[in-house]
């Protein structure tokens, strides 16, 4: 895991939680709609920006090795192994991937759940899926009774 991931996979797990409440619960959050999604935009830029920040971190280090000339040693022994630090490793992009469809699909089916409930307009709904770059699929709203 990584802070990309781990960051994802904190908000799924919170809307993913937000879609089981009572409705007096869910309202809560309806009230902070604005916040949430500003969280979904940003948990989706720091997945989304992870290879640029890699490859920066990546470079730095190298960069920092070679005009230090920098060495590591094995802690259970110090005084005979030694070599160059072996580089940063990437985090898989089948996890970034991952952690982007989850952390996508927990903030659709929450903002399904407070359209569902009449807590959210259709306009508002499907604004914060364009704002957020989340998919939307019409069929979500089947079922759903007008007031």
């Amino acid at each position: 895991m990584s802070y990309s991931t781990d960051i994802a996979k904190l908000l799924t797990d919170q809307l993913s939680r937000f879609v089981t409440l009572n409705r007096h619960q869910l309202a809560g959050h309806v009230a902070n709609l604005g916040f949430w999604m500003a969280e979904v935009r940003h948990g989706l830029e720091v997945l989304d920006g992870y290879g640029k920040r890699f490859r920066l971190l990546k470079k730095g280090q190298e960069k920092h090795v070679a005009e230090h000339h920098t060495m590591e040693f094995e802690l259970d022994d110090p005084c005979c192994t030694q070599g160059k630090p072996a580089p940063p490793r990437k985090v898989a992009d089948i996890e970034l991937k991952n952690a982007r469809i989850g952390l996508c699909e927990a903030a659709r089916r929450f903002l399904v759940r407070c359209h569902r409930e009449h807590m959210i307009d259709e306009t508002v709904l499907r604004t914060a899926c364009d704002d957020s770059g989340i998919e939307f699929d019409p069929a979500d709203l089947a079922g759903v009774r007008r007031r």
